[in-house]
């Protein structure tokens, strides 16, 4: 009895997941649709709009333009069709195949165990928030000292460079972003380190409870991958990774970016000069 119930789960997991023994590049050519996925409120970086769109922000964007070059590679009319995903499950939805690509992820050694990545795809710079209390600083040396104190989400590519590139700052570390930007605000501590779009979308909220944000130098950032599941196959990732190369060089990514920090109602005149995406 137990040899039978074993037998009948595994032809049922099997049913269940057949794609996923298909490479992502055959499954995509098979079907005329590749999944990418969104985050319903996390601007600019992608929100849900209700629009025949669906969602909106530079890493929709991204996803739809890698999906209409990847139609022209493959001679054939592709959808673009969306799943909605959190930071907390996207590694999981990938595995599952509930998602195709998600452009827009830090490639950190514990994603690159799980998941196939290609990039990097574009860099957003750092930005420092002050608060009300607090001063900005030209250099990241400047913030380097034990009068500083961060509030940062645990885990995230900011924090951990901040522990490695700034040492002798205090770090103050929250669940959320939105934790973090209170404790700002209310004088807990004194700077939050964000992505130059998420900067300033956070300051433009509430101007008058922050002093002033600064880009420090050197000028840093973390790299932005994108995402796919380890098919064995490769092909998909390798476009990607070529697809990636190529935006780089010739700049053709930043209006896909800049053009989703205007549809989260950013003033792009806002982000400093000399910034390379």
């Amino acid at each position: 009895m137990t040899f039978k119930l074993a037998a009948v789960a595994a032809l049922m997991t099997a049913a269940a997941t057949p794609s996923l023994a298909e490479a992502l590049w055959d499954k995509i050519e098979r079907t005329g649709e590749v999944t990418c996925g969104g985050i319903h409120s996390y601007k600019p970086t992608s929100f849900y709009t209700g629009s025949d769109l669906v969602y909106e922000g530079y890493g929709p964007n991204v996803c739809r333009q890698m999906v209409a070059d990847l139609s022209k590679e493959m001679g054939k009319p592709l959808a673009v069709k969306w799943h909605e995903t959190t930071w907390q499950t996207v590694v999981l939805d990938l595995q599952a195949g509930r998602i195709d690509i998600f452009p827009g992820m830090t490639a950190t050694e514990e994603r690159k165990k799980a998941l196939d990545m290609a990039g990097p795809l574009y860099r957003m710079t750092d930005c420092v928030i002050a608060g009300k209390k607090a001063e900005t600083k030209p250099t990241w040396q400047d913030y380097n000292t034990p009068d500083s104190t961060f509030a940062m989400v645990t885990g995230t590519a900011q924090t951990n460079f901040l522990k490695t590139d700034v040492p002798e700052a205090k770090i103050m570390t929250l669940k959320e972003m939105s934790e973090s930007v209170m404790a700002v605000q209310s004088g807990r501590a004194d700077y939050l380190l964000q992505e130059l779009p998420i900067c300033l979308q956070t300051f433009s909220t509430a101007p008058q409870v922050f002093s002033g944000y600064t880009v420090p130098t050197p000028p840093a950032g973390i790299p932005a991958a994108a995402g796919l599941r380890k098919d064995g196959d490769g092909r998909l990732r390798d476009f990607i990774q070529k697809w990636g190369e190529e935006k780089r060089a010739d700049q053709s990514i930043a209006p896909l970016l800049i053009e989703g920090f205007k549809a989260a109602g950013m003033d792009t005149t806002k982000i400093p000069e000399g910034i390379e995406f």
